[in-house]
């Protein structure tokens, strides 16, 4: 899969959806995209790509999210563990 990097997360040139929890723990926490974008400092839209899976985010990202609603990385984003090479 193409993947471009741009820092913060990884645009994926096919539309192929990441799994992830993040809206998920984003519901259950009541707060909006706008505020976990601040609090992670991010963009609003990056938080919503990441959810819709049209963006993977950068590891730096990734644990920055994680990290905000205290559960472990692999929880959160689940799909960041596989080899999809093999």
């Amino acid at each position: 899969m193409n993947l471009k990097d741009n820092g913060y997360c990884k645009t994926k040139k096919q539309s192929q959806s990441m799994p992830n929890n993040l809206f998920l723990y984003r519901q259950r926490a009541n707060i909006s995209q706008d505020k976990l974008a601040e609090a992670v400092d991010c963009s609003r839209r990056t938080i919503g790509n990441i959810e819709n899976g049209t963006h993977d985010p950068s590891v730096q990202m990734a644990y920055r999210i994680a990290n905000y609603f205290k559960v472990a990385l692999p929880i959160l984003f689940p799909d960041l563990n596989e080899n999809k090479e093999a």
